[in-house]
């Protein structure tokens, strides 16, 4: 009972305390032309007043104190932020003319040669800020439903970035690239500009509009439309999962197996059980002796 009395009594004194000050504001600026005797003022003003007005005064000048910090941080994060995106570099991708003009662009499917041929780095490119080939590659598998769910995106993102080359590979049927580029995963977006990689996208959802926020945070240039039509998800990389025999993963399965079998073997779960059988084996034969 105690609390809640003091929990309204806390109450009325902020409200009182907020009028107070506010009329004692009014008040300030009127008692400068108007002179007041000092006696007369100590007699009429009340005590409690006075408390009333000192506790406002320090609670308006913390809350000041804690608006000015916060105000500080946030500016310090944007200017952090500011000069971040002001220092990164984009990279500076060059123009592809396109034969005939009517030549639609449109995802390539490649190999790992054709791969490394289109990512050979020009040594008269020293840095991002010269124009070069910028190639957006695309690591998928035709047996993974997330390629398939991205393929039909990425096709279309192609009429989206005409000055982009875009290709795709089968990172299953071609193992050996992704120890290269450094593929873990499928499907990866990964760009280059001038063979060398300058950004990865690492997101969970795919599609276009994603797709396109990662292009244009690495090359500055905004899409010529966002459109997935119904030809894109027939290729050219297909968005229909084809169930395939993948060896590498019954080969990883049986080196598994027999590693697991073998430290099996050698821990003291597989002497108990040894143990176990031949005391069963020794008491079975005697108990046979025995009876015979």
């Amino acid at each position: 009972m105690h609390f809640f009395i003091k929990f309204h009594i806390f109450i009325l004194v902020l409200a009182c305390g907020f009028s107070i000050s506010k009329q004692y504001d009014m008040d300030e600026e009127v008692a400068i032309d108007v002179p007041k005797d000092e006696d007369m003022e100590m007699e009429t003003v009340d005590d409690s007043e006075s408390l009333l007005s000192n506790v406002v005064s320090d609670m308006n000048r913390t809350l000041s104190n804690l608006y000015f910090h916060v105000t500080s941080s946030n500016a310090t994060a944007e200017n952090k932020t500011q000069s971040s995106n002001e220092t990164k570099k984009l990279v500076k991708c060059k123009d592809i003319i396109y034969e005939p003009e009517d030549l639609e662009p449109s995802v390539e499917i490649i190999n790992g040669s054709a791969l490394a041929k289109l990512l050979q780095s020009k040594p008269d490119v020293p840095g991002r800020d010269v124009e070069a080939d910028c190639v957006l590659v695309l690591f998928y598998a035709r047996a993974c439903p997330f390629s398939a769910h991205a393929a039909p995106h990425f096709n279309a993102l192609s009429r989206s970035y005409p000055n982009i080359k875009m290709v795709a590979l089968d990172a299953l049927k071609h193992s050996g690239i992704n120890a290269q580029y450094g593929i873990v995963g499928v499907p990866t977006l990964k760009m280059f500009h001038n063979g060398r990689p300058v950004g990865k996208f690492n997101g969970t959802e795919y599609n276009i509009h994603l797709f396109s926020k990662f292009v244009n945070a690495i090359t500055g240039q905004n899409p010529q439309g966002l459109l997935v039509m119904s030809k894109d998800f027939q290729g050219p990389v297909s968005s229909v999962v084809e169930k395939e025999t993948d060896y590498f993963l019954i080969l990883s399965w049986l080196f598994i197996v027999v590693c697991s079998i073998y430290y099996f073997m050698e821990s003291k779960w597989w002497t108990m059980i040894v143990e176990m059988v031949q005391n069963n084996w020794r008491e079975s034969v005697a108990q046979h002796e025995h009876n015979d």
